[in-house]
């Protein structure tokens, strides 16, 4: 097995995606764990990657967004980095989020993803959408209305404008630490023991009796 956590300056790298996310499905992705997709999963990713695709492309051709911009926010003093994509950004940034279903309010870990977006952007807002997974997208993103952007709106889509939060941001921070130091102790982190262990590719892990 090999850590897959560090980079050539020795800092670990953190993703923006797993933000305030399971500490420890972090620590099996930093300890090299092989990643086991459950089928339904890698069903809804393909439609995920599919759905940014095509809602992508309007943003950049039509708004002139920039696509999957690379990040990194890098802390010595704290001894990791954090590396981001950013679904769109132009003036601010978007995160694009396909569901099966649609939340009334964002999810806590989108909101601090979208948070390093702004922090890395310096952008005082920035937007999130939720739009319903579907196995032909553009039949959910050609009911959309643009007409109001940033603000979207539409059947199976749900928009949210989110203000940078400078104390998220620090939870964030701490969060990525307390991972960080049970990666140097070599001891699992406590998981959250959720819904979402059952979308985990590290499952497997926290429930062996169940192979």
């Amino acid at each position: 097995m090999h850590d897959n956590g560090s980079d050539g300056d020795g800092l670990l790298e953190f993703y923006a995606s797993e933000a305030l996310t399971c500490p420890r499905r972090i620590y099996f992705r930093l300890k090299g764990y092989p990643e086991r997709w459950p089928e339904f999963v890698k069903v809804r990713l393909n439609q995920g990657i599919n759905t940014h695709s095509v809602l992508g492309e309007i943003l950049k051709k039509r708004f002139g967004f920039e696509l999957e911009k690379h990040l990194v926010l890098r802390s010595s003093r704290l001894g990791f980095e954090i590396h981001g994509r950013i679904d769109a950004i132009g003036d601010f940034p978007i995160e694009i989020k396909g569901k099966t279903s649609l939340p009334r309010m964002p999810y806590d870990y989108h909101m601090a993803q979208l948070n390093i977006y702004m922090r890395w952007a310096e952008a005082e807002y920035g937007y999130l959408y939720y739009i319903k997974l579907h196995e032909e997208p553009t039949k959910i993103i050609s009911k959309i209305d643009f007409s109001q952007f940033p603000i979207v709106k539409g059947p199976n889509f749900r928009a949210f404008e989110v203000p940078y939060d400078k104390h998220l941001f620090k939870e964030t921070l701490r969060h990525f630490y307390s991972v960080k130091k049970a990666y140097e102790r070599e001891k699992p982190p406590r998981g959250q023991y959720s819904y979402l262990c059952k979308f985990c590719p590290y499952r497997y892990l926290c429930y062996p009796g169940e192979e």
